[in-house]
């Protein structure tokens, strides 16, 4: 599988170094419009390099692209990956909304591609073993859940695409509440209703902070906050605890409790306890954490054995249709909105 990157920054360069030392898979270009990063990957002779993407996919013919580039570029690359019948992943959020990015869905379901957005707590150890307890119907009915997405990141107005609404898409939930979105999607399916305040703290175009009330067609009901301007959060941070009638669970990036009143499944009653290290199983090369190295293998072999993916564009898709609604609910002050 010859795969090209689009973007030379931290995550263009995380997937190169994964993708290429994986068994089968070859990094066979990479683009960017910046000079100072060709520079620097040019000392590198074997893999060319291209300050014009669509000349690096009509040149080389990948197989597969990642698209590493900022929000408002991804649709037309990945349009132009499909046009040309190479699958891709690109990195999340898929679009700056749901609206721009469905003529998308149709051309790669006409090419029958792979393709993967970089949702990628979906491939970590904790994550993933709460997914199988709520999946296990351990909790009996679920009665409630919370949210939470917290970083320590910006006190200050902020600078570059990122605080610009027409290239971002938004602020801290389309940036970064993404990843807790998918999750809960991932857990209890798309969002049948949605209520959602934004806070403005330092930036005047992006929110820097949210909260919000999701209601599901099965009954579930709950609220997130998300915020890049939260204290004593150095890294991001993100939590989820869960009710139901026979219990609790609650899950982040370093560990899962559950606690049961009745044995249930194959899980006693009481607390059981899982810490990362607990839960974790071997990568072949772990660059930026394991997590990357689940998620780009499982696109490579999706690549190459053929298969479907559930962290595919359509899966994306759900989720932004979901921010919008946030988005839309909060411009009107928090009047209820169907994705």
């Amino acid at each position: 599988m010859r795969v090209a990157v689009i973007g030379i920054g931290t995550m263009g360069l995380l997937h190169a170094g994964i993708l290429n030392a994986l068994e089968g898979v070859e990094l066979c270009a990479m683009a960017d419009k910046s000079n100072h990063l060709l520079g620097m990957i040019k000392n590198h002779k074997s893999v060319p390099v291209f300050d014009d993407y669509v000349k690096m996919l009509e040149g080389e013919k990948p197989d597969a692209a990642v698209i590493a580039t900022p929000v408002k570029l991804h649709v037309a690359m990945m349009r132009e990956c499909a046009k040309r019948g190479i699958h891709f992943l690109v990195e999340k959020p898929l679009s700056l909304n749901a609206h721009e990015a469905e003529k998308v869905l149709q051309e790669v379901a006409d090419k029958k591609l792979v393709t993967m957005v970089g949702y990628v707590l979906r491939y970590t150890e904790t994550f993933q073993k709460a997914k199988e307890v709520l999946s296990s119907g351990a909790l009996g009915r679920i009665q409630g859940f919370e949210g939470t997405s917290y970083v320590a990141q910006l006190f200050q107005g902020g600078k570059g695409w990122r605080s610009n609404r027409k290239d971002s898409g938004g602020g801290v939930v389309i940036s970064q509440a993404t990843h807790l979105l998918d999750l809960l999607h991932w857990y209890f399916g798309e969002p049948t209703r949605v209520t959602a305040t934004c806070q403005y703290l330092y930036s005047e175009e992006v929110e820097d902070a949210a909260h919000a009330q999701l209601e599901f067609d099965n009954g579930v009901r709950g609220w997130i906050d998300c915020s890049w301007s939260r204290r004593h959060h150095r890294l991001l941070e993100i939590g989820i605890e869960v009710q139901g009638e026979n219990g609790t669970l609650s899950v982040d990036d370093d560990s899962v409790k559950l606690y049961l009143d009745d044995a249930a499944f194959g899980h006693g009653a009481g607390w059981t306890h899982w810490s990362k290290p607990d839960l974790f199983h071997g990568v072949t090369i772990d660059i930026g954490g394991p997590q990357y190295t689940r998620q780009d293998e499982a696109f490579a072999r999706a690549v190459m054995l053929g298969g479907t993916l559930d962290t595919d564009i359509v899966s994306a898709w759900r989720v932004q249709k979901t921010v919008d609604a946030l988005y839309k609910s909060a411009e009107r002050r928090g009047e209820p909105v169907k994705p």
